[in-house]
């Protein structure tokens, strides 16, 4: 739902960093794995960028004498946990902006998201490239699954870019008070993989019902709102169009814009049934 930029510290100095602080003979356990840690980090980079990430194969054990406990030892321990992993957290921590998260574009990030989740791809555990700062119903809500096939990937902030087109809209429903539902209703001219993640995300991370409690909210403002200041269908089209259009200058797949959208192109809603 929101687009970040890749992060730009190097994975292997970030891989070493964390290690660091290890005693020996652990550190020399890590520091025998860098060379394919920096490997598996480019092919990651490389699978990301061209919308491939499934094809990873789950496993324990990474490379040499380093396990899948080793490397979540190394995440919770010692870049979460340590002075010197803490600054590359930190960092990763303040790439969204305004602090909301990028899944699902409405929660405050709470802490780091792997994207490929640790305990099925530890690897890539403290690669910078699989963290994003997340708020926590995505990121609990997510959990460890993951995709298995190309068309079943979630968007991935650091390297999907869906914010040119709509692909999110909503409906009126004339309900006792009124309420909206979102739907996915991509492009035609997209490829059916590109249509098919968009679902996936929106499916996986439960926005519909998400974005439906967040317009319940402003659609009970608005009752009050048009009840009150308006007098003609006219000026309440207009009011809605207004709306978004603001919105949409902002996010063009966001709940805000597909909600005032639909409510200022409804005929029954803009006619009176803004006040049930």
């Amino acid at each position: 739902m929101r687009v970040i930029s890749k992060p730009v510290m190097s994975p292997l100095r970030t891989f070493m960093k964390c290690y660091s602080s290890f005693r020996n003979p652990t550190k020399n356990n890590f520091r025998n794995i860098a060379g394919y840690i920096n490997n598996q980090s480019s092919d990651y980079d490389r699978k990301a960028h061209t919308g491939i990430l499934y094809t990873f194969a789950t496993h324990n054990h990474v490379n040499g004498n380093i396990y899948k406990n080793d490397m979540m030892k190394l995440y919770k321990d010692k870049m979460v946990g340590h002075k010197t992993g803490r600054k590359i957290y930190d960092k990763l921590m303040a790439l969204p902006a305004l602090s909301i998260c990028p899944f699902c574009g409405i929660g405050e990030i709470e802490g780091l998201d792997h994207y490929l989740p640790e305990s099925k791809f530890p690897t890539f555990s403290v690669l910078p490239f699989n963290l994003v700062a997340a708020c926590n119903k995505c990121n609990k809500g997510k959990l460890t699954s993951y995709a298995i096939t190309q068309n079943l990937q979630t968007l991935h902030p650091y390297y999907d870019n869906f914010t040119m087109e709509q692909w999110l809209f909503a409906r009126v429903l004339n309900t006792t008070p009124v309420s909206v539902e979102f739907y996915v209703n991509a492009p035609s001219s997209w490829m059916q993989v590109n249509k098919d993640r968009v679902k996936a995300h929106f499916d996986n991370y439960g926005l519909a019902q998400r974005f439906s409690l967040k317009a319940a909210s402003d659609l009970a403002k608005l009752k009050y709102k048009l009840s009150q200041y308006f007098t003609n269908t006219t000026d309440i089209e207009n009011e809605l169009n207004n709306e978004y259009l603001s919105y949409q200058s902002l996010h063009i797949n966001s709940w805000e814009t597909a909600m005032y959208q639909e409510l200022s192109q409804n005929q029954w809603y803009c006619n009176g049934g803004y006040s049930q």
